[in-house]
């Protein structure tokens, strides 16, 4: 007789198989990610900016944690969404579409 698997089995074994899909699709992508958010976060304020888009940070809060001014805040955050680099799923609450910060980034205050 087949042993029947659990609703819960299968999804964690497809959860599992889609983290390691990301995380190779993640590696493959990293050097054309990097180019795109560098031409975008060149500057250290704007390193620290492109951190502090997590999806829990609203744009003041950003903008008080890096030390520049809302607009600054929201205009980078245009030109990141030019370039698909970041979601807004809550009004005012920038994520990066990509959990990538640049390994060779030196943030001051880090």
């Amino acid at each position: 007789m087949k042993e029947m698997t659990y609703p819960t089995e299968i999804n964690e074994k497809i959860y599992e198989e889609l983290v390691k899909i990301r995380l190779l699709l993640e590696r493959l992508t990293r050097e054309e990610v990097k180019e795109d958010l560098e031409s975008v976060a060149s500057t250290d304020e704007r390193k620290i900016m492109w951190t502090l888009c997590d999806g829990l940070n609203s744009t003041s809060e950003i903008a008080s944690k890096a030390g520049v001014s809302q607009r600054t805040v929201q205009i980078f955050i245009n030109e990141l969404a030019v370039k698909d680099l970041v979601t807004t799923e809550k009004r005012g609450y920038p994520k990066r579409r990509y959990d990538y910060v640049p390994s060779d980034w030196q943030i001051k205050g880090e």
